[in-house]
């Protein structure tokens, strides 16, 4: 049987007003988190006990405000780039239409009922999003994971963290925190930083040892998050460096 649910489900209501600064009558106004969900499971080819399956389950504010209409729409970008979905929901069901009509014509031409080898269709991907406590008062950051596989040797897992002024409800670029005539004192002290975290001596010694800086050169990546004072740059897979690396996350005090 296939399994295809979307679900919206209220939670506490919280308040997005921020403190210590003056905001917007908008920014004011109390809003609750929903979490909405997106569930396909099928099998891979009938009467098999292989399935594939979409899991999607992400947090988003219910208010008519700039903040909650712009992490809806990160939200969206993220699920489906360039697609301009008007809703978390509808990009949600887009998404899954799109991935099992991609999954059920690879499978349907590559399936043999006698192989050994049909567990490579059980593909996965599943993403979800929530806010994080990242110690501030004046910005809300909302972090993406998706954990998928579409077959190949290995699976991939991503983190997008997007960064919200609570007061405008604007979604933070790196340039709005890192002043211009600041940007190489932060790379370095991000070089300096990523040096430490893995006993290198200099650069290639880092490279040698992690790979890192292999793909790529450091750069003020937007994809950050805060913890209280300092900001954490997070560079994913095949971003700067090979698959082995993982996960980049280096963490400096705030500029």
């Amino acid at each position: 049987m296939k399994a295809k649910e979307l679900i919206l489900l209220a939670l506490a209501p919280v308040v997005v007003c921020c403190t210590g600064r003056q905001g917007s009558a908008e920014s004011e106004t109390e809003s609750s988190w929903a979490t909405t969900s997106l569930n396909i499971k099928t099998p891979i080819a009938p009467d098999d006990t292989l399935c594939y399956q979409i899991k999607i389950e992400l947090d988003t504010l219910s208010a008519d405000n700039s903040l909650a209409r712009n992490l809806s729409s990160a939200i969206c970008e993220n699920l489906l780039p360039g697609r301009n979905e008007t809703s978390v929901g509808s990009a949600m069901t887009a998404l899954g239409d799109s991935l099992e009509t991609e999954w059920k014509e690879i499978i349907a031409d590559m399936y043999d009922p006698e192989s050994d080898f049909n567990d490579m269709f059980q593909y996965h991907f599943a993403v979800s999003g929530k806010p994080l406590d990242n110690g501030r008062d004046d910005i809300l950051s909302y972090k993406m994971t998706t954990d998928c596989y579409l077959g190949g040797a290995h699976g991939s897992y991503m983190v997008n963290y997007y960064n919200f002024d609570m007061n405008t409800g604007k979604l933070l670029d790196i340039k709005d925190i890192v002043p211009a005539d600041k940007e190489q004192a932060v790379l370095k002290a991000m070089e300096e930083q990523l040096c430490k975290d893995f006993d290198a001596t200099d650069l290639p010694d880092l490279q040698s040892k992690t790979g890192i800086t292999a793909l790529g050169d450091l750069y003020l990546t937007n994809n950050f998050c805060f913890k209280g004072d300092s900001i954490q740059f997070l560079f994913n897979q095949y971003e700067i460096a090979p698959y082995a690396a993982g996960l980049i996350k280096v963490t400096l005090p705030c500029p």
